[in-house]
């Protein structure tokens, strides 16, 4: 058997619904499912290489795996459903395996009510002992449909599509049964190399990916000392009972472990159930249910195992079956703790992951106002904060003095009406006929140097901060309001 290993890179945002329908709310997939580059390969298969079609897309003997976010060269995995933390905790600070747990019933466990993890990537770092957790960035649109007849939005017809945002790399496997010759192998890759297009509206502006090959490393397998074996679901699960009917209970032998039991009280299983549709047809096949990727199956009885990973089940070929065997993330102590830390992602990674990407142009109106928006608010801040200090160390200057919290509302009323720096201090200060540089005002105002305190405070302020004409005006504005309100015994 060979595995061919690729990186997908999204060039565009891409949609692949999670349900068939087509009203209601719309999420979409955090994975491509592997029957997206199956259905690359069999486009160029059938009208080219027709003779290659039934090894390469129906015997099983060419496998094409789930496509998952991409850190640090890492392929991310579904959280496993055997982790718990406690609750109002977080897996982050404290993970339990749930069947490595020796006593769940135990007080202690109790009060901590354990909460299973359900939804996320993490990408596990077997030399380090670590995970990480990947989110893969999404986005939501509005979307009409168009009337070519009068060249204009159809009525009633809105849709909301969510994607997954452009930039956003994913690792995906393809493997190829040894039986095969070399020269299919080089035409699996060979189709799927390059820019392709998945997922819904491709016809749209959505679904442009970049395919090229990559390697990386898989998750470390361990060798158990005792006679169960670990099943992980890395991709979803299909089984069929002896009756040709889809079954949620699978037995250890359609699990790859012949001859063992399915401890099922152990074991951590989600379900899944949808419908697929068929491009070709034009319709939907019958539903599909199975056993979500993340499950965790334990068996027992089993001796003397040595697999590592294979895919069960059925529907390979698209994708489902896959499932790693004792794998070493699943590890723990005595007590049932994680053997794996948290990690958080470096900030040089994250600047480099693919979930960082660039905003698009479209949101560069958006962006502009938030960011027009931040400097006026750091502005005001830095406005209050000047303020809040002359406050603080001066208003002693000016209490216990009645007239002069309707000074203040004077000056107040002259910053108002001016525009400008040298406006408002030559209303002030700096002319024969300055408000505060004749009559009564004028007075009191030389009384313990307020007035020199005042003109200090404002042009040193002005020239610290580098303060605009507009925000010297507001700084005059809130200081003869705060200082008007102080006097009068306010706040």
């Amino acid at each position: 058997m060979s595995t061919l290993k690729f990186k997908c890179t999204l060039l565009t945002d891409v949609i692949l619904n999670q349900h068939a329908a087509t009203e209601g709310n719309q999420s979409t997939l955090d994975f491509i499912p592997g029957n997206n580059f199956l259905g690359i390969v069999a486009g160029n298969v059938y009208a080219e290489h027709r003779d290659l079609a039934l090894d390469i897309l129906h015997s099983g003997k060419v496998r094409f795996g789930d496509a998952h976010p991409a850190l640090n060269g890492v392929r991310s995995l579904r959280v496993p459903s055997c982790f718990f933390y406690p609750k109002l905790g977080s897996y982050k600070e404290e993970c339990y395996v749930h069947h490595g747990i020796p006593n769940l019933a135990s007080d202690d466990l109790k009060k901590k009510q354990l909460k299973q993890c359900r939804n996320g990537f993490l990408a596990f770092n077997d030399s380090k002992s670590s995970f990480t957790d990947v989110v893969p960035e999404k986005f939501f649109a509005i979307k009409s449909a168009h009337d070519r007849e009068k060249f204009r939005s159809k009525d009633s017809q809105m849709y909301g599509y969510e994607s997954l945002r452009k930039g956003l790399e994913l690792f995906f496997e393809v493997e190829v049964d040894d039986s095969l010759t070399t020269d299919v192998k080089e035409l699996v890759s060979s189709l799927l190399v390059g820019k392709k297009r998945v997922g819904r509206s491709k016809t749209a502006q959505y679904g442009l990916v970049e395919i090229e090959t990559v390697d990386y490393a898989e998750p470390v397998v361990e060798k158990r000392n005792d006679d169960y074996v670990i099943v992980y679901a890395d991709a979803r699960l299909i089984f069929f009972d002896e009756y040709g009917m889809p079954t949620f209970t699978p037995t250890a032998e359609q699990l790859g472990c012949p001859g063992g039991e399915i401890v099922w009280e152990k074991s951590q299983v989600r379900t899944f159930q949808y419908s697929p549709w068929n491009f070709k047809r034009q319709s939907r096949d019958m539903d599909r249910c199975g056993i979500e990727k993340g499950s965790v199956f334990v068996v027992s009885e089993v001796k003397d195992f040595s697999g590592t990973s294979c895919y069960v089940g059925e529907f390979k070929n698209e994708g489902f079956g896959k499932v790693i065997y004792n794998p070493k993330f699943l590890s723990y102590d005595g007590q049932g703790a994680a053997s794996y830390a948290y990690e958080k992602a470096s900030e040089p990674d994250a600047q480099n992951s693919s979930l960082s990407a660039k905003r698009p142009a479209c949101d560069s109106v958006l962006l502009n106002y938030l960011k027009h928006e931040q400097r006026k608010f750091n502005g005001l801040s830095r406005i209050y904060a000047c303020v809040n200090k002359f406050v603080s160390d001066e208003s002693i200057y000016w209490c216990g003095e009645e007239s002069f919290a309707s000074q203040w509302g004077t000056i107040r009323s002259i910053a108002s009406r001016l525009n400008s720096r040298t406006e408002i201090m030559g209303e002030l200060f700096n002319s024969e006929k300055a408000y505060l540089e004749h009559g009564v005002a004028a007075e009191k105002w030389n009384e313990n140097s307020r007035k020199a305190r005042l003109k200090d405070f404002l042009e040193s302020t002005a020239k610290q901060e580098g303060f605009s004409d507009v925000e010297f005006k507001s700084l005059v504005v809130n200081l003869a309001a705060e200082m008007a309100k102080k006097i009068q015994g306010g706040v």
